[in-house]
């Protein structure tokens, strides 16, 4: 598998093995700070002499926000907008994050978070669909490459109000462009499901009414059945003004509730109320970790909701296991 990032100056990949990235070290110092798991926006336009790329921190922060929240993105910089382009019209923008490693252990290694570009502003679009770890790893290399290369380019310009910890403008004249990274289809040159990136009209500037919107899906690795629906976040929005928004979804998933718990040798089956395409997944700890925010409990097995009630297994040989269900 070929990664499309500058194999001179990142040397902090040490290998790649059936498709993931191994990561050892830490990326550059300052300014740029770059992460596996951080949401990148990425700003490009053709023929336009600059992109832009700006870390809106962890993508955990986004998934789970209460309903109907709306806050303004402020780690997007109008001066920085303004520096790498003349103006907003034809944008092509996109939001990203995987979770490689290393990664947090509360989600699946290839985890991806991926906007998708609404057709209808006002109507949200299909969901990405979760595939197989193997297939999320491409084009998680692909989204990391974007934060990865960003912060190499950084690492070696000059710290100034283009170049600083949340955002940076980078030449498309460098080796660290979006173009090899994202692709001319806008879906990392192949290795996702579809275009990712959301496109401002040609005369997006002409009404301060106008709004450009993308909607933010996460996508678990699926264990078994492929072609599920990612689990919907909410969407962002950009306005002419240059500001970015998000808008957390309206409805959240209602509590599942447990509704029998029975072990047979070393296997505990857990039963509980679903809802039909919600993603449920079975955590489990000891009786240490009661102590500790379900948060951080271990993840079982996961399964998507058909409005009856079903089961998720647990195989552990402790004596005392404590249970929950998390909705997404």
């Amino acid at each position: 598998m070929k990664l499309n990032r500058n194999p001179k100056r990142i040397r902090r990949l040490a290998a790649v093995l059936g498709g993931f990235a191994l990561f050892t070290g830490t990326l550059p110092a300052a300014p740029f700070l770059y992460s596996s798991g951080d949401l990148t926006l990425a700003v490009r336009k053709s023929g336009n002499a600059f992109d832009y790329v700006v870390n809106l921190g962890k993508a955990t922060n986004y998934n789970n926000l209460p309903g109907s929240v709306t806050f303004t993105v402020t780690n997007l910089s109008a001066t920085q907008l303004g520096s790498a382009f003349p103006d907003l019209n034809d944008l092509q923008w996109s939001v990203a994050a995987a979770n490689r490693p290393p990664d947090d252990p509360n989600y699946p290694v290839q985890t991806l978070w991926v906007t998708r570009p609404r057709a209808v502003a006002d109507t949200q679009s299909p969901p990405w669909v979760r595939k197989g770890q193997f297939t999320q790893a491409t084009a998680g290399a692909q989204i990391d490459a974007v934060g990865v290369n960003s912060a190499t380019y950084s690492s070696g310009a000059t710290s100034n109000v283009d170049n600083t910890v949340t955002g940076v403008v980078i030449p498309v004249s460098t080796d660290y462009k979006l173009a090899p990274v994202i692709g001319d289809d806008g879906n990392y040159v192949g290795t996702f499901q579809g275009k990712v990136e959301a496109v401002t009209p040609s005369d997006f500037d002409g009404d301060p009414g106008n709004v450009s919107r993308a909607d933010l899906y996460e996508l678990e690795p699926a264990t078994s059945t492929l072609g599920l629906p990612g689990r919907y976040l909410g969407y962002f929005e950009l306005k002419p003004n240059g500001v970015l928004t998000f808008n957390s979804a309206s409805t959240l998933p209602a509590r599942p509730t447990i509704t029998g718990i029975t072990r047979v040798g070393n296997v505990t089956t857990v039963s509980f109320t679903t809802v039909t395409g919600v993603n449920y997944r079975l955590r489990a700890t000891d009786a240490a970790g009661l102590s500790t925010p379900v948060a951080t409990w271990s993840i079982g097995s996961s399964v998507v909701g058909t409005g009856s009630v079903l089961s998720l297994t647990d195989t552990s040989t402790a004596d005392l296991r404590f249970f929950a269900v998390d909705a997404q």
